[in-house]
């Protein structure tokens, strides 16, 4: 097995697509799943944060009910 070494001033510096390959999706659908991805992960996380700050404002409210010396109950 023989390694080949090539100086990197020798390497090609342009695009060169390549041909007879079996691509099968376009660029423009993988851009476009890419972006549904992005904006299911961001609606997701903004839906656990909202989440949490719903029980975060829940917790505090029943906090400082019985700091006030109030039995959630009366």
């Amino acid at each position: 097995m023989t390694a080949q070494t090539t100086a990197p001033s020798s390497r090609s510096t342009e695009f060169v697509p390549v041909e007879g390959g079996a691509e099968t999706t376009s660029a423009g659908t993988l851009l476009v799943v890419a972006y549904i991805v992005m904006w299911v992960l961001l609606l997701g996380f903004l839906g656990l944060g909202w989440r949490r700050q719903k029980k975060l404002e829940t917790r505090l409210s029943e906090l400082e009910r019985q700091l006030s010396g109030k039995a959630p109950g009366a």
